[in-house]
């Protein structure tokens, strides 16, 4: 990789926002799960237009749909595009949940099956390996609290998966740089159109994925992908693109408008703010890595056994999670995740040979 990018990609705000985005979900969840609220300050706010976990969960889709889009584009093959994917998903999701488990362990109950022979133990480890079944919770476990989920942030995963997936349409056109932009433009027109004009429609079928949610975090993928289509350095309209943006979503805000109309304007924003520098961001790079993976991970599951043992008071678990989840996701990205992408060098040889 050029050394000119290599210090372009430290010191962008990417990471910045991503760490961002997935404090913006230990928030709404705090705030849920201690039974405080079932909305947050930003739905207190926006009279529940929007609270924090959603554009947590949507800004991550953008940000994947830029880098992604990007890393498909660099990609030489399929085989280095799907397994510099599967290392990137699959290894800290796996000891995530194999480490939530061995916690849950503490807080069995007492039944006539006993922890290492109970079947929902192993098929929890499973289903969320495996992605497409969704399963929250272990019988018993977290009974009497607010959610028996061990996990709720999980459900997500699979959507990001299949947005991988999706662009693999796009492969053979890659080396042509305006027919793979007008195709992914086309297809997120599409995906906004079935969401507008079919929404009933696609929330009627749910199985094997609930089809409204894969549109609806489609289309900020997507949006992600149309903008990395485009050269930032030479467009000149960028700030007067970010006031539009700014303008658009207020408005939205106060006339409580339909949330599609937030899919154009706040992905730009994001990717407006995930492209500049700073020497916050240049630190976090060199410092901390990327934990925001691993405090997307760990934080929910700490917040419900914070919970649990004890109980809390909002604020209290949203600082404690905030900080403890953090340290969790630098953890994980240093002994996990980092480790785990150093791996794709060996695999791409193998399909060399």
């Amino acid at each position: 990789m050029p050394k000119e990018t290599i210090n372009a990609r430290e010191v962008n705000n990417f990471d910045v926002l991503r760490i961002v985005f997935a404090w913006f979900v230990v928030i709404s969840h705090s705030f849920f799960l201690s039974g405080a609220s079932i909305s947050d300050p930003l739905g207190w706010a926006t009279n529940n237009y929007l609270i924090f976990s959603y554009i947590g969960v949507k800004g991550f889709f953008v940000i994947s749909g830029y880098l992604i889009f990007q890393s498909l584009i660099r990609s030489r093959s399929l085989m280095e595009y799907l397994t510099k994917r599967a290392l990137r998903i699959f290894p800290g999701l796996v000891v995530a949940v194999f480490l939530t488990l061995v916690a849950t362990y503490f807080v069995y109950p007492q039944k006539d099956i006993p922890y290492f022979l109970d079947p929902a133990i192993y098929s929890y480890f499973r289903d969320n390996i495996l992605l497409f079944i969704s399963h929250f919770d272990i019988p018993g476990v977290f009974e009497n609290m607010k959610s028996t989920a061990l996990n709720g942030s999980l459900w997500t995963i699979k959507f990001e998966f299949l947005c991988y997936l999706m662009l693999l349409t796009f492969f053979p056109f890659k080396s042509n740089r305006k027919t793979i932009a007008m195709l992914t433009i086309l297809l997120l027109i599409i995906l906004f159109a079935l969401q507008l004009f079919y929404a009933d429609w696609l929330q009627t079928i749910k199985r094997p994925i609930q089809l409204d949610l894969m549109v609806e975090l489609a289309n900020y993928f997507l949006m992600g992908s149309v903008l990395a289509c485009f050269d930032w350095e030479t467009n000149a309209y960028k700030k007067l693109m970010l006031y539009i943006s700014i303008a658009l979503i207020l408005v939205a805000v106060f006339f409580t408008l339909d949330r599609l109309i937030l899919i154009a304007p706040l992905g730009f924003i994001i990717i407006w703010f995930g492209k500049r520098k700073s020497s916050l961001a240049a630190w976090i790079h060199k410092t901390i890595g990327d934990p925001s993976y691993g405090m997307y991970l760990y934080a929910f599951p700490l917040q419900q056994f914070m919970i649990y043992f004890l109980k809390p008071t909002t604020i209290v678990l949203l600082i404690s999670s905030t900080v403890l989840s953090l340290l969790l996701g630098i953890l994980s990205w240093y002994v996990v995740e980092k480790k785990a992408l150093m791996l794709k060098r060996y695999f791409l040889k193998a399909e060399k040979k």
